[in-house]
């Protein structure tokens, strides 16, 4: 209501204070007027009530008009004059009076109509002229808007567009950062700070609690700092319910009306718009680069197909088919890449999985650019992108790893020096012939031959005199057998040779045939040597039911040869002296066992990397009452024949576990197959865990290369289960035995022990470097970890270390000794 009169009053002021002082004066002077002047006094009232008439306006005129007769009437009275002995002059003033104050009221207000008209036109055209200067900058604002998709940049655009305000002296946009106000972009002609402290607290208010806060008071704006601006407004910037910035506007000379405050919101609406999606923009920026970066990356191919052509192809896959640009690519058919031989397959397989069913990994060929077949493994999923289903499709190219797995499987089972079938080879062959000659009722034959002599070659003329006499023997030899039969060279100069088809008579024609070959002497480059050899032959099923006991009676027989100076034996049970005894052995092992005098020994297993002992193997020995401390390799087999390996190895295993505690640490038990192979093994494993309360991660089993063989089945349920509460599988004595590298894949093993004749050509043999690098390389393509046997120098550690082998044992680590030994012995040296 004040706010209204002042209004009213404020262009009526000075005629109002002119006219109450002269009436003020003319009522203060009436006495001595009216004695001077008499009833003229009446009328010099006249002037004074048509400024107050001018004043008040028209209906003010009129109140002053009927109030001028009761005024004289009280002036008269004051001077002591009867106002009715002046009535008439005092009603013909009265008169005059009115009509004055009616003629200056009309008029005054015809003035004031003519000037609210004009101040309303003013007012009309100031807020048209407003409107139309925030449409402008509205529409600037909209513009950088728009146009700008990084926050600071919009943010500088709406701060450059409002500047540009008449109204706004300084525009700035700040951004909250833990403990303050932090500018980002300023401009106008007023300058603000470059950051609020929490004491600011009415323009932290803006920040923390999302609300448009106007200061107009000296003190409002002494608490913000800010005593140069008249008026100042903050307003946040709320994107998803987090303030990201406050714009604050300040005028230095006027005060920011509402709509101001509200156009400041409607932009700071629009601002926080575009911060949103700007930041939505970036998010999607990153993950594009994200995925980018991913697809560029990838060691593999990724390809996306909708069903009937590709839609992308990663870098990789670019190149890996010959092309350059993704253009090529786009739209063909798989016809285009994938080899006859595997569309029909591939193209099933794309349906199935638009169908929703899962795929698994397949081998698959490709062709590319230049007409090469590349072979890969191809894994795909279903994707929905843009509402289509569409197949996303993983390739790996495997050509160079079946390329270098078939290098590491011919390395495997053929010897480097002769470039013949090895052992591995020979037991993987024999097995074979072994169960295709039950069907067929043929006789295999087996001959094994051995140097005479061959240690004082190598010692006089040297180990490469000695190599080149072996590869010239193995070439002899090879020129005398029939294209079926398999030489093999079981190592040092120990040969074998397997006939498929063989009697009595045949298998000693060949025999002697090998024998002749030494009947010439052997051009070793300086050296002319005459070498002589044994050979054994033994034949199936008459010496031996299973391929372990042909060999054994080929190599008995082989003895008996050299022995007898002969040359050729066969094998002769009535002179193998070693039956009787053998019996005997196994009442003794039988007696051990029973009562638990076998011993255990452990050797300690370097962690390479680390340099410190973490592993136990548990070596199990015999203390035969004649032939003293045996070895297992001189009794297990014995045991394992007889059917008391079960047996051994369990009492092995409850001791050992028992033993742990003493030792800490990680233990590894050596585990038969034929203990492998019984259906009560993995239960008697985690009773052995559980009586002595071991960690199943804490337990090795190792298990040979031999239990890889068709067999496994009968164990490899148990072992998966084993594995699955911990505990962890090692297979021994890799490279040695009759396994196929495909059964790794199998079999759930975590580590492979490397054979000490592999460790032992460190040094000495680029050839065995080479099958040893190749099988660390095989093992870490496989995941699996691997372990040096037989290590007895510092040399052979540091190559074993340079080439990524994770654990090694051998003499240079440690012998195996008695538990209380074991500790002591292990960590008093460094390595």
């Amino acid at each position: 209501m004040y706010v209204q009169i002042s209004t009213w009053l404020r262009p009526r002021r000075l005629e109002l204070l002119v006219g109450l002082g002269f009436m003020l004066v003319y009522v203060l002077a009436f006495p001595l007027l009216y004695r001077s002047l008499g009833h003229g006094a009446l009328h010099l009232a006249l002037p004074g009530v048509a400024l107050l008439s001018w004043g008040l306006g028209l209906w003010g005129a009129l109140g002053v008009g009927l109030a001028l007769p009761l005024l004289h009437i009280a002036l008269l009275d004051l001077v002591g004059v009867p106002w009715n002995a002046n009535q008439d002059v005092v009603l013909v003033v009265g008169a005059v009076g009115l009509l004055t104050c009616l003629v200056v009221g009309l008029f005054r207000f015809q003035y004031d109509r003519r000037w609210a008209a004009e101040v309303a036109m003013q007012e009309s055209q100031a807020q048209a002229e407003a409107r139309n200067l925030e449409l402008a900058l509205y529409s600037k604002v909209r513009d950088g808007l728009a146009r700008d998709l990084e926050p600071l940049a919009l943010m500088r655009g709406v701060v450059d567009a409002l500047q540009e305000h008449p109204r706004f002296d300084s525009v700035a946009a700040y951004r909250p950062e833990e403990a303050c106000l932090r500018l980002l972009w300023a401009g106008g002609k007023q300058t603000l700070p470059e950051q609020f402290e929490p004491t600011h607290e009415i323009v932290h208010r803006a920040a923390h609690l999302a609300e448009t806060v106007v200061m107009y008071s000296t003190e409002e704006r002494s608490k913000a700092g800010l005593l140069g601006e008249r008026s100042l407004v903050a307003v946040p910037l709320p994107v998803k319910g987090k303030v990201v910035g406050v714009l604050v506007v300040g005028s230095a000379h006027t005060d920011l009306e509402p709509r101001d405050v509200r156009f400041l919101e409607g932009v700071a609406g629009q601002l926080s718009l575009a911060i949103d999606r700007a930041q939505v923009y970036e998010a999607l920026r990153e993950q594009e680069a994200i995925y980018r970066t991913l697809m560029e990356t990838l060691p593999d191919a990724v390809a996306l197909y909708d069903g009937s052509k590709v839609l992308y192809l990663n870098p990789v896959g670019l190149r890996g088919l010959g092309y350059e640009r993704l253009e090529e690519v786009v739209g063909q058919p798989l016809t285009k890449f994938v080899h006859p031989d595997s569309l029909p397959r591939v193209a099933e397989r794309v349906q199935r999985i638009l169908g929703g069913e899962r795929d698994g990994l397949e081998e698959v060929r490709l062709v590319t650019r230049d007409g090469r077949v590349l072979e890969v493994e191809a894994q795909g999923v279903r994707v929905q992108i843009a509402g289509h289903e569409q197949v996303l499709i993983s390739i790996r190219d495997v050509g160079e790893r079946k390329r270098q797995q078939a290098r590491i499987e011919y390395l495997a089972y053929h010897d480097p020096l002769t470039d013949l079938p090895n052992r591995r080879k020979l037991w993987a062959v024999a097995e074979s012939i072994f169960v295709a000659d039950r069907r067929k009722r043929e006789t295999p034959a087996l001959i094994y031959l051995d140097l005479d002599n061959f240690k004082l070659v190598n010692d006089t003329l040297g180990h490469q005199v000695g190599d080149e006499l072996l590869r010239q023997l193995a070439l002899r030899i090879k020129g005398t057998l029939r294209q079926d039969d398999l030489l093999a060279r079981m190592g040092g100069d120990e040969f074998a040779v397997l006939l498929p088809s063989a009697d009595r008579n045949s298998a000693m024609a060949a025999a002697r045939r090998i024998v002749e070959v030494f009947d010439h002497p052997f051009n070793l480059g300086e050296h002319v040597l005459h070498a002589r050899a044994s050979l054994g032959v033994a034949l199936y099923p008459e010496h031996g039911q299973t391929l372990d006991e042909l060999a054994r009676a080929a190599d008995v027989a082989m003895y008996q040869a050299k022995q007898a100076q002969t040359q050729v034996a066969v094998y002769d049970p009535a002179q193998d002296i070693n039956s009787l005894e053998r019996l005997e052995t196994i009442q003794r092992l039988r007696k051990t066992i029973q009562e638990g005098r076998f011993l255990i020994q452990y050797q300690p297993i370097l962690n390479i990397a680390e340099r410190y002992i973490n592993k136990w193997e548990a070596l199990v020995r015999w203390e035969h009452p004649t032939r003293g401390l045996l070895r297992p390799a001189e009794f297990v087999p014995l045991a394992e024949e007889s059917g008391l390996i079960g047996e051994l190895d369990l009492a092995v295993l409850k001791q050992a576990v028992q033993d742990q505690k003493r030792l800490g640490g990680e233990l590894t038990i050596n585990f038969s197959a034929v203990t492998l192979a019984h259906p009560n093994w993995v239960r008697e494993v985690v009773r052995a865990l559980v009586d002595e309360a071991l960690q199943p991660s804490l337990l090795w089993l190792e298990i040979t290369e031999s239990a890889l063989l068709p067999e496994r089945q009968k164990w490899l349920g148990g072992l998966v289960a084993l594995r699955g509460l911990g505990v962890r599988v090692a297979l021994d004595d890799f490279g040695m035995g009759y396994s196929s590298l495909a059964h790794l894949k199998q079999v759930p093993v975590d580590l492979i022990k490397i054979d000490k004749s592999f460790v032992a050509e460190i040094g000495l043999s680029q050839t065995s470097e080479d099958i040893l690098r190749a099988m660390l390389q095989l093992a870490s393509a496989f995941g699996l970890k691997t372990l040096a046997e037989g290590v007895e120098n510092r040399t052979q550690l540091e190559w074993l270390a340079r080439h990524g082998c994770h654990y090694a044992q051998g003499y240079y680590i440690g012998l195996p000794v008695a538990v209380e030994q074991a500790v002591e012995a292990a960590f008093t040296k460094a390595y």
